[in-house]
């Protein structure tokens, strides 16, 4: 392990350490396949012998076996560092991006859905803990970075990946994301070299006291926890999984700009990957942000912003209002992610060194909603049409809203409660 690490300061608050970089990159390159496929498997799913009301279930599916790898992420990191495990999880994502290349059927796509799953149970909380165990009072800038660099990976495939796909097929397309998304193997193995000792070293504890931040978390684990189920909810389960859809019934099956004509696979990835790359500019701002300012205030405004936008998406059927929208959902998205990403990463400091079970269990509640998310869109929409599902979603976030002004989830409270969870 290098030594570059030891003996320092922490890093100054308008940087972030290498480390936060690689590990986000490693992150991004290991979401090809994933994005690739919120864009173009509703479009192809007769194509490749898929029902379409088997999609929702496949796109959700990764996401609910997270319920039960991301405990298993938290023992693994406990017991080991993380190395090894974010090198396994690396190898069997490439894998898995193989296998949903093919018309393979249902159960194989349900098969590699799984898979990834356990990948990304391993990647994020990996991520978490190079942020947590690099970063202390500019933890939100370092989160925001990560989700900068992480979703990069999501906007280059959206748009490259979808034009592959529409230019050669469905088939190569997925297989060149495939083939690109294994270099992250070898970016495991330059993290390795300048990673800062693990929770493992003894020399982790002295450096966590220099890096942990002095003010106290202002929101609790559980106000965490339901935050993120509700966000994952609305932005990655409803929105991403059924754009595509929504975009073909409101702007039709071809665009016509000047003497080009583009495919709706190709104009839902230029939106999702207006999604993914919004985060380069807006997560490090936001991060920024709420390090200077604090987390409440904006977690507040950001909710009650999506409401209003989330009602005009339901009810405003013109292709121009929904692309805006949309897009204004997507930063909303995105920002609170940041805030919640860093929130409960304040509970971390400050309860204790249990900190992989909190993460751990924060991240099932997200993949919970982003989990539950498609499948109860989709099923609204083939019964009683999208927009009834996008009202759910703004209802949802109103109810998060009335929970926190009332005060229901204290921090001081929860926080002494769940350390003992």
């Amino acid at each position: 392990m290098s030594n570059t690490y030891r003996g320092q300061e922490p890093s100054p608050s308008w940087r972030s350490h290498p480390a936060v970089y690689v590990i986000s990159g490693v992150a991004a390159l290991s979401l090809f396949g994933d994005a690739l496929l919120y864009s173009v498997l509703p479009l192809y799913a007769e194509e490749l012998g898929i029902p379409f009301m088997a999609v929702g279930l496949i796109l959700s599916m990764n996401r609910w076996v997270r319920l039960g790898t991301n405990p298993l992420a938290a023992k693994t990191y406990q017991k080991w560092d993380l190395f090894y495990p974010l090198l396994g999880a690396m190898i069997l994502t490439v894998i898995s991006s193989f296998l949903y290349s093919r018309a393979w059927g249902v159960a194989v796509f349900l098969l590699a859905r799984a898979l990834w799953g356990l990948c990304w149970s391993h990647i994020r909380l990996g991520g978490f803990l190079v942020i947590l165990s690099t970063s202390g009072a500019s933890l939100g800038l370092a989160v925001g970075t990560h989700h900068a660099v992480t979703r990069l990976g999501s906007a280059f495939t959206s748009i490259i990946g979808s034009y592959f796909v529409d230019r050669g097929g469905y088939q190569r397309g997925l297989t060149i994301m495939t083939i690109l998304s294994a270099l992250g193997i070898f970016l495991v193995l330059h993290l390795r070299r300048i990673l800062p000792p693990s929770d493992h070293d003894p020399r982790q504890k002295d450096i966590q006291e220099r890096l942990s931040p002095q003010a106290p978390p202002e929101l609790s684990p559980i106000m965490c926890y339901l935050s993120g189920f509700v966000i994952s909810f609305v932005n990655a389960g409803m929105i991403v999984s059924s754009l595509s859809l929504v975009l073909q019934q409101r702007l039709g099956d071809l665009i016509q700009l000047g003497s080009w004509t583009f495919g709706i696979a190709t104009i839902s990835g230029v939106m999702l990957a207006v999604r993914w790359s919004s985060n380069l500019l807006i997560s490090p701002l936001v991060g920024k942000l709420i390090d200077f300012g604090g987390r409440l205030k904006i977690f507040r405004f950001l909710t009650a912003a999506m409401i209003i936008c989330l009602f005009i998406f339901a009810s405003v059927f013109s292709p121009a209002v929904t692309v805006l929208t949309a897009v204004l959902l997507f930063f909303g998205g995105n920002s609170l992610e940041v805030v919640l990403d860093t929130a409960i990463g304040d509970t971390t400091y400050h309860g204790g060194a249990e900190k992989t079970t909190r993460i751990s269990r924060y991240n099932s509640f997200y993949d919970l909603g982003a989990a539950s998310g498609p499948v109860i869109t989709y099923f609204l929409g083939s019964r009683i049409g999208f927009k009834w599902a996008f009202f759910l979603g703004a209802g949802l976030l109103l109810l998060l809203l009335l929970l926190e002004f009332l005060g229901m989830f204290p921090v001081s409270a929860q926080m002494q409660k769940t350390k003992s969870l």
